[in-house]
């Protein structure tokens, strides 16, 4: 029992490390990875002459199946590639979410409260994030420490050296956590607290000048909508009026000495119905086509996982093609499969109503924008997208549970 509480608590830090990618150990293994590693290590000796881990990793992991396929597919194409060492890492990262990270979370955090703590820790690390970020925008301090935070990328938002769009996705996929905890709370003062949780995030993301992040808040809004109306809920119009009070006002304050704030964002944005008057938009487009172009000659055998920005110059924004090209079409098979096994879960869920639990209904939500932004991403196996999404699986298998458990009293 002690092991598997100490298992737990190194989830929880591998969760509050989560979006600190850049505090890396070497190459891509970062701090977070770490817990996760010693949660297995203590899961392992906690589970001894038992064949549950065993279980959990291969017989119950629905992504078994697309994980096996996408490998086929790798080993197919890795002869092609010219740097077979960097296929090899980029490999073991997905293999690290999907065979290790997953399962070790789903023997792990087996109540509800369990999935709260990890819901409230990614919230805290999120906001903290939101709030460090914007006060550097507000001061105007152009670069800011190093590559922590920074106002570079032509006047875009972003820290920890990544490219905009990656905070910004981050930062959104707490969003519906945030909204459905001020739903979800009795207490007026929590309402208007997890509201202004709410419009710190947005206008984060906002700052970014993240076209695709723009695009997958509106649909996640309206996504969050349709299943709130699906549980049989009510929309509080006046908690709307309360968070657009709150929004303006949050507006209007950090813009007070500087008018020009949100000029950048806004030129990006307008770009959105005219990708033609947009040279990033252009290029994408024009990666795509070389994508299809190579897919079309060479369709079954891939140039090699982390390889194609040697025929493309640029990594292409779409994780299918991408995955196509770079592993052929098994792993473009396996790989597609991944996002199916998450879509399948997510329509039982809707199905189901959600089984009336509102925070089963919101990493549903997580799930979705997190599938809809890897549309536009290249790289699309970051640890810290995909495992707040993977927690909706671990809930969902929960409510089922209950559901037997009370079937059966």
């Amino acid at each position: 029992m002690f092991a598997l509480s100490l298992t737990r608590y190194f989830i929880y830090l591998a969760f509050f490390l989560l979006s600190f990618p850049f505090i890396a150990i070497f190459n891509n293994f970062t701090l977070s990875d770490i817990f996760l590693t010693l949660a297995l290590i203590t899961a392992t000796i906690r589970l001894i002459g038992s064949n549950y881990l065993f279980e959990n990793i291969f017989q119950k992991n629905e992504f078994i199946i697309p994980i096996l396929i996408f490998s086929l597919g790798f080993l197919i194409s890795i002869n092609k590639s010219l740097f077979p060492s960097e296929s090899f890492t980029a490999f073991l990262q997905i293999i690290f979410i999907f065979l290790i990270a997953y399962p070790i979370i789903r023997i792990t955090l087996t109540k509800e409260k369990h999935i709260l703590t990890a819901t409230y820790i990614l919230i805290t690390t999120g906001l903290f994030i939101a709030v460090i970020m914007l006060i550097f925008y507000v001061i105007d301090i152009e670069y800011g420490i190093g590559s922590l935070i920074e106002i570079g990328w032509g006047g875009r938002l972003s820290y920890g050296g990544m490219e905009p769009n990656v905070p910004a996705r981050i930062l959104l996929q707490i969003t519906p956590l945030c909204l459905v905890l001020a739903v979800r709370s009795k207490l007026l003062i929590n309402k208007v607290l997890f509201t202004t949780f709410i419009a710190v995030l947005l206008l984060t993301v906002f700052l970014t000048a993240s076209r695709s992040s723009l695009l997958i808040a509106i649909v996640g809004s309206f996504i969050f909508l349709v299943f709130y109306i699906k549980m049989g809920r009510k929309v509080n119009c006046y908690y709307l009026i309360l968070y657009l009070v709150i929004q303006y006002s949050l507006i209007q304050l950090i813009s007070i000495n500087n008018t020009e704030f949100y000029d950048k964002p806004m030129d990006r944005y307008s770009t959105i119905l005219e990708p033609g008057s947009s040279p990033s938009s252009l290029q994408r487009l024009d990666l795509i086509d070389k994508g299809l172009r190579y897919i079309d000659k060479n369709p079954f055998v891939g140039l090699g996982l982390e390889n194609s920005n040697l025929y493309t110059k640029i990594s292409i924004h779409n994780p299918i093609i991408l995955t196509w090209v770079e592993n052929g079409f098994l792993g473009m098979i396996g790989f597609s499969g991944l996002y199916v096994v998450l879509f399948f879960i997510g329509l039982k869920c809707y199905r189901m109503k959600f089984f009336d639990d509102d925070i089963l209904m919101a990493y549903v939500v997580v799930v979705l924008i997190m599938v809809f932004g890897d549309m536009f991403m290249a790289n699309s196996y970051k640890r810290f997208l995909w495992l707040p999404a993977l927690l909706m699986l671990i809930r969902y298998r929960q409510c089922i549970s209950d559901k037997l458990q009370i079937a059966n009293d």
